[in-house]
């Protein structure tokens, strides 16, 4: 996996004010570090993922909100990850090798095992509000777009990382919120742009906030890698 050498935050992103105060989102990321720290360190362990990443996530998808999105909603939950291609990347996880002994064990905790063809069950509205198993899968949905794979295993060129071979995480944002194949997936696949402020500026705006939430000055990355540091590196 590509290492992480982005600047946070990036100057020329601003979390909008709209998402609250500075203040108000270092007290939720917090809260997030505070009630999920056991399985935050598990999902950063085996995924390699840092914990600021995936708590930035957690902070813009759902604020820490374990039900947010609505029980009719497909992609319910910590991470919003859409339960309708759940079982399609978990598959290919299985497929590629990539699922380590402890994701295997506690995705089976849930009666999430794979048969040997490698097939699993197909993933429930209940699982998306389990934070455990939501946090979970939501870090291997992640480990695939760092690696630079989309829709369960593809990958048609490196996309995840810049000339440097430094992540772009704002290109994962984009896919991640907007998916694989529509305009702004496309637009964060094909490495047009090259700076995330660039990136942002190009796609739709509600991905544009979202880049700006995770990477922004006062956005999540900014206060996880500063105010609330410490914490971090005690659960990691």
């Amino acid at each position: 996996m590509a290492t992480f050498s982005l600047l946070i935050p990036q100057t020329d992103l601003v979390s909008p004010i709209s998402w609250g105060s500075r203040a108000s989102i270092v007290n939720m990321v917090d809260k997030i570090i505070y009630n999920y720290s056991k399985i935050l360190k598990i999902a950063s362990d085996n995924s390699k993922i840092p914990i600021p990443v995936l708590v930035s996530f957690i902070a813009v998808e759902s604020g820490g909100n374990a039900t947010a999105g609505g029980s009719g909603s497909e992609t319910q939950g910590l991470m919003q990850w859409n339960r309708k291609y759940a079982q399609n990347f978990l598959e290919a996880e299985f497929k590629m090798n990539r699922l380590t002994p402890e994701e295997k064990k506690i995705l089976s905790q849930y009666n999430i095992n794979f048969d040997k063809f490698g097939k699993t069950r197909i993933i429930t509205q209940s699982d998306l509000v389990k934070p455990e198993l939501n946090i979970l899968i939501g870090s291997i949905l992640l480990g695939q777009y760092l690696d630079s794979y989309f829709d369960g295993g593809k990958k048609s060129n490196v996309w995840a990382v810049d000339d440097n071979n430094s992540i772009r995480i704002d290109r994962i944002i984009a896919v991640y919120n907007s998916g694989a194949y529509g305009d702004t997936g496309k637009k964060a696949r094909l490495n047009n742009y090259a700076t995330p402020s660039l990136l942002a500026k190009n796609v739709n705006p509600i991905t544009r906030s979202y880049i700006a939430k995770i990477l922004g000055i006062n956005g999540a990355m900014d206060v996880a890698t500063k105010e609330l540091a410490e914490k971090i590196q005690k659960i990691s």
